[in-house]
């Protein structure tokens, strides 16, 4: 199952069939294999996830009587992904060592991609960005390939593998070019030095960092390479504005669990193929505060199993600071990797 696991992660998003990818379904064959430990009542997890798949179903009922029912099924079977994969933390007996292996084959996959394929406007015909020399992987996206390099250099320090494979990853890093990659690095390596009260790693962070912005080419006719954009800066803002909105709207249960892009559509939005840029608002806006408090009380729950495993809370905190600008809470890769991170239980 490993290798099947590592192969389905690596093929990111280059097949999917309508709306399930390669790790989708390995990932819904390791939850029918475990469904009796997640039903276990010593799942600290359980209870929470059960509360938000509740308020999650209530509220697309609710969105029934605004959205069109195959729109509502759609919203319901993103849901049925969410439980699939956060139910999986703490219990899967796959080996987190499989980790650091999808990391540094991201890693060698993207920086191939840069190389062979650094043109990939091609892909807008497919509703993919037009991206142009910029690592973006198998996962199309710089954002969470970026995000899931950070996530293998905490590993890989972490657990003092080759200093050589902590380079590849970094310079495929570099080479997404994601803001807020470099951050959720800066964020990890900061935490890493504080929790271990020895500043070198922040410092080092903030010098690499400093280095690669120097030194990184730019190639005047990519506005993804350029750093001080500011045209992404400021639709990231609105996203936020559009998701208070809807939430401001519909407070209690919100609009209705990923039936998020309906609703901007609903409100006449010329952006509404667009998620929010932000996990947390994405549950505002979708399932209110009702759901938002419990999907609080999922993360408080996530928390404390790290409380005593630096990875495990470095990786939470760099994908929280991350999920500000990106929606990587709720991304399946994300998800799952945190679900391998947590200690199976006897």
């Amino acid at each position: 199952m490993n290798l099947l696991l590592i192969v389905a992660f690596l093929a990111g998003n280059l097949y999917k069939f309508s709306y399930v990818s390669p790790l989708d379904v390995i990932v819904g064959l390791m939850w029918i294999f475990m469904l009796p430990k997640i039903l276990d009542r010593r799942n600290i997890l359980l209870k929470s996830i059960i509360g938000f798949t509740i308020v999650g179903v209530i509220s697309l009922f609710m969105a029934l009587l605004k959205f069109e029912y195959a729109q509502v099924v759609i919203g319901a079977m993103y849901l049925l992904r969410w439980i699939v994969y956060a139910s999986l933390a703490g219990v899967t007996i796959q080996s987190i060592k499989v980790l650091p292996i999808i990391g540094i084959g991201i890693a060698v996959l993207g920086i191939s991609q840069y190389v062979f394929v650094p043109d990939l406007r091609f892909l807008e015909y497919w509703n993919w960005d037009p991206h142009y020399y910029r690592i973006v992987g198998t996962l199309l996206d710089p954002g969470f390939t970026g995000l899931i390099l950070v996530l293998t250099l905490v590993f890989i320090v972490l657990n003092n593998y080759n200093k050589a494979w902590w380079l590849i990853v970094y310079i495929a890093l570099a080479l997404t070019y994601s803001r807020a990659s470099y951050l959720a690095f800066f964020t990890a390596f900061t935490w890493i030095s504080y929790q271990k009260q020895n500043w070198r790693y922040g410092v080092f962070s903030i010098l690499i960092l400093g280095l690669t912005i120097l030194i990184l080419p730019r190639y005047s006719s990519g506005e993804g390479v350029k750093l001080e954009r500011t045209s992404t800066i400021w639709a990231r803002v609105e996203s936020w504005r559009k998701a208070w909105q809807i939430f401001s709207d519909n407070p209690i249960f919100g609009v209705g669990f990923n039936t998020y892009r309906y609703a901007q559509k609903a409100s006449n939005d010329s952006h509404a193929g667009a998620g929010a840029d932000s996990s947390l608002l994405l549950v505002l806006a979708t399932t209110g505060i009702v759901g938002f408090l419990f999907y609080l009380k999922y993360l408080k729950s996530i928390w404390q199993l790290g409380m005593n495993n630096l990875l495990l809370s470095t990786s939470l905190v760099t994908i929280f600071v991350h999920s500000m600008f990106l929606n990587s809470l709720f991304y399946p890769a994300i998800m799952l990797w945190i679900a391998l991170l947590i200690p199976k239980k006897p």
